[in-house]
């Protein structure tokens, strides 16, 4: 299947088909039109939430080998990779300071007693 053909809304739930021919006025559009909308966007259609959203996107990512996906953040993968490796140490920080207060909670709970 190509990014040219038509997107496999057959295989959509109800209500992915219902949002996916509203959004392209009841005509079923292409994969790559599909791939083109970013997450942002597709997240303010009506029936369109994160579930929802993870469904279409199982759809758009299986491109054939040889044919990429569009980049549609616009921004080049080095630093699409840069930003991911900053954000994931910036949630450990943040999940170890959630795990030292919680352990400091049990301490305290447990003088307590």
């Amino acid at each position: 299947m190509g990014l040219d053909d038509p997107f496999p809304i057959e295989k959509c739930s109800g209500r992915v088909r219902g949002a996916i021919l509203a959004e392209f006025k009841g005509r079923c559009p292409t994969i790559r039109e599909v791939a083109s909308i970013s997450d942002a966007q597709w997240l303010t259609v009506p029936n369109i939430g994160p579930t929802t959203l993870e469904e279409l996107r199982s759809m758009t990512q299986s491109a054939p080998l040889g044919e990429e996906r569009p980049n549609t953040t616009g921004m080049p993968d080095g630093e699409l990779l840069s930003r991911l490796n900053r954000l994931q140490r910036e949630l450990n920080i943040i999940v170890g300071e959630i795990r030292a207060r919680l352990s400091g909670r049990a301490s305290k709970n447990n003088q307590a007693r």
